[in-house]
Order: structure tokens, then C-alpha cells, then sequence
């Protein structure tokens, strides 16, 4: 809620954005305590009041760059220092250090060390949601054995860019440990990226060191193998985990395509209280609630629906919509339908196909791999130009 605040607030000051926060009461929970669950711990605590639902706020480019690169970006989160290792190892294999010869990665330590200082790569890195954590992810990876090994080998004094990407990627790790899930903007992180390189001693514009050639070729093998490690040994270890992080969302859908009438109910009162015009702007299930209940009920105070990596395309064409059955057009009183989307959110879905005339589908770039892409559209600042032209 706040980062929409405060991504409208400097475009539509007039506009108040008000919450409809469903999950506390309406949302799902376990209520055995996970009993269902093998091998789930007994020791999980309450739920906080802050966490599970995806709401519906009240009132209110397909291009970009290589898949390849948000595919190295995705891994990089898993594993930060994983380029550094796959560099190091190339760049040992051609050549090693002469005798008595001064490390290359010296002059790069010393000047990453003071990067933090910077106000340009400060304000990149408070866009890009990681400016708290940026300092120690630079510490964690210069002092780690992996850093300290990329900085000993030859290709380190071309490989300014490969180590601004382990920062970033150690930042991004460090903050959504804290937080969990959270928005990042890939446009920010990149230009987060750029800036370290311009900071850090060599030639920005050598690519000697990145991940092209034969780094990329070992990264896309490395893909598959993570994938199968992550769907074995370590998927059944960390189930009770992974039960945590899964149910609130997974569980709001199965809960609300059951039984969503509460749902339903708490997104009308907070139609019924706001004042007029108003805009639903609802994300990821929130669309579905909110279009169900616009199919259901005439609410002519709402102006537009504003549906944001949401399925609710996908289960009208499946047949599984619960206010509409796949071949029913869209009740006439239903509003506007702007339907913003993002192609590496594999959660998002366009409408324009299942309900010609009715659906003005946008596409949004984050350039943050999957589930990143997700949740990033609230960091994006093209959404909030976007809605700033479209809200009454």
C-alpha cells in the first residue's frame, strides 16, 4: 500500500488510495497447525496480522533485454557467487599469476569498499529496494573464500562488472531474507550495476570477465542441474519451509475458488465506503475477486477495474471463473478493464482474446525473473505513469 502511495503521489496528489485488506479475516490459515502436513515442526507460530491475502485497493515492454540475462539474474539470486566461481575458474585455466606479481583485484577491493559512498549508486540502490543492505553484501563478498579466489586470479582486473553483479545479487539475497517476498525494479538494478562498473577501476566497456562465451554455457548447465537438486532431496528437507512460504497464497486461491463470498463481501464494503469515483486496483487473486464481484453485482460507483498480474483471463478460459462460465460475455455494467501484465510473470495472463472489446491489456517490463516478476510491478515506476493518465 505504501509503495503505491507513494509511487501516485507525486503524479496524482488528488487521488486517495485507500486498502481493502482481506486476509485477516477471510483469508486462509491452517487451522490444525499444519497436523496435515508430513514431518511439519510443532513449533510455528501465529500468524502476523501483516501477512497473507492479496488485496484489492480502493479508489484509484515485451522486448527489453535478453532472456538470458534475467536467467543469470535468477540464479545469481540463489547463489551470488556463483559468476565469481565460474570466472575465476576460466580465467585460472588460461593463466596464472607470475611469481611476486600484485593481485589484479587489489585496486577493485579498495575501490568497492567505498562504493557505499557514492550519492548517484545510493539513490539507484534505494530505487531498487536493496540501499539497507548494500554495504554488507559488498563486505560478505569480498571476504568470502569465493570473492577472495576471483580477486587473486588474473581475470579480476577485467571483471568490474562481474563482481557489481555478485553486490547486487547478495544485496537482493540479504533483503528478501529479512523480508521475504518484496518488489524490485529491474531497471533500477541494472542502472545499480552500470554505475558500480563506472566506479570500479578498468575499462567499463571490456566484456572480458562477464558471463558471455563460455561463462553463459556453463550457467545454462549449472540451470538444469540446480533445477533437479531443487526438486529432490532439498524440497522434501525443507518441506514444513516451504509449506510456510506456499499455503498463504496457494491456500487464498483453493479457499476462495471454494468459498469466496467473504472475500467478495469485504472488497464491496470498501467499494460501499469510499467515496466516488472509484478505481479497484487489485493484484495477482485480488483481480479475481474483484471481477467476480463487478460480473456479480452492479456497483456504478466503480469507474474502472485495474487487474494486475492477475489469472482471471486464464480461469474464465478454463472454465473455472466462479462468477462467469467460459463462453458468457461480460455483463454489460461491468466497468473498464485495464489488465496490466508482464511476460516473465508467469502468474499474469491477458484478457483481450477471451473478452474482445471488453479488456485493454498493457504489457509492463520489470526485467526481474520469475517470482520476482510478480510482486515487481509495484517497484516499476512506468505502472504509476500509467495509472496516473487512466484514474479519473
Amino acid at each position: 500500500m505504501e509503495r503505491v502511495r507513494e509511487g501516485l503521489r507525486p503524479l496524482r496528489p488528488d487521488v486517495a488510495v485507500t486498502p481493502c485488506y482481506w486476509g485477516g479475516s477471510a483469508g486462509s490459515t491452517l487451522h490444525a497447525n499444519g497436523i496435515s502436513v508430513p514431518g511439519y515442526g510443532t513449533g510455528r507460530g501465529a500468524p502476523d496480522a501483516g501477512d497473507g491475502g492479496t488485496g484489492a485497493a480502493g479508489t484509484a515492454a515485451e522486448d527489453g533485454e535478453p532472456d538470458e540475462d534475467v536467467e543469470l539474474w535468477g540464479l545469481l539470486y540463489l547463489d551470488p557467487l556463483l559468476e565469481l566461481r565460474l570466472v575465476a575458474s576460466e580465467s585460472t585455466a588460461r593463466q596464472e599469476l607470475a611469481p611476486g606479481s600484485r593481485p589484479p583485484g587489489e585496486a577493485l577491493s579498495s575501490a568497492a569498499l567505498s562504493l557505499a559512498g557514492d550519492p548517484s549508486l545510493r539513490g539507484l540502490l534505494d530505487a531498487a529496494g536493496i540501499g539497507d543492505e548494500f554495504a554488507s553484501a559488498v563486505a560478505a563478498v569480498l571476504t568470502s573464500p569465493d570473492g577472495r579466489q576471483f580477486l587473486r586470479t588474473p581475470g579480476a582486473g577485467a571483471g568490474a562488472a562481474v563482481l557489481a553483479r555478485a553486490f547486487v545479487a547478495e544485496a537482493v539475497r540479504r533483503r528478501t531474507e529479512r523480508n521475504g517476498s518484496a518488489a524490485f525494479d529491474g531497471t533500477a538494478r541494472d542502472e545499480a550495476v552500470a554505475r558500480i562498473v563506472t566506479l570500479l577501476p578498468g575499462d567499463p566497456s571490456d566484456e572480458a570477465g562477464t558471463h558471455r562465451g563460455p561463462v553463459t554455457r556453463r550457467v545454462k548447465r549449472l540451470t538444469g542441474r540446480l533445477a533437479l537438486g531443487l526438486a529432490s532431496a532439498q524440497v522434501v528437507k525443507r518441506r514444513s519451509a516451504l509449506t510456510d512460504a506456499a499455503h498463504p497464497a496457494a491456500g487464498d486461491v483453493l479457499l476462495y475458488l471454494s468459498r469466496g463470498a467473504a472475500i467478495r463481501e469485504i472488497v464491496a464494503e470498501a467499494v460501499r465506503v469510499a467515496e466516488p469515483p472509484v478505481v479497484l486496483l487489485a493484484h495477482s487473486l485480488g483481480g479475481i475477486a474483484s471481477l467476480d464481484l463487478l460480473v456479480l453485482r452492479q456497483l456504478p460507483e466503480v469507474e474502472l477495474l485495474v487487474t494486475v498480474g492477475s489469472q482471471a483471463p486464464f480461469l474464465y478460459e478454463l472454465g473455472a471463473l466462479p462468477s462467469l462460465e467460459h463462453g458468457s460475455p461480460l455483463p454489460a455494467h461491468v466497468p473498464r478493464w485495464l489488465n496490466v501484465y508482464d511476460r516473465r510473470d508467469l502468474l499474469s495472463y491477458v484478457g483481450a482474446g477471451v473478452f474482445p472489446g471488453r479488456v485493454d491489456d498493457v504489457a509492463l517490463d520489470s526485467r526481474q525473473p520469475f517470482p520476482l516478476s510478480h510482486s515487481a510491478y509495484w517497484s516499476n515506476p512506468e505502472l504509476y505513469r500509467l495509472l496516473a493518465a487512466e484514474l479519473p
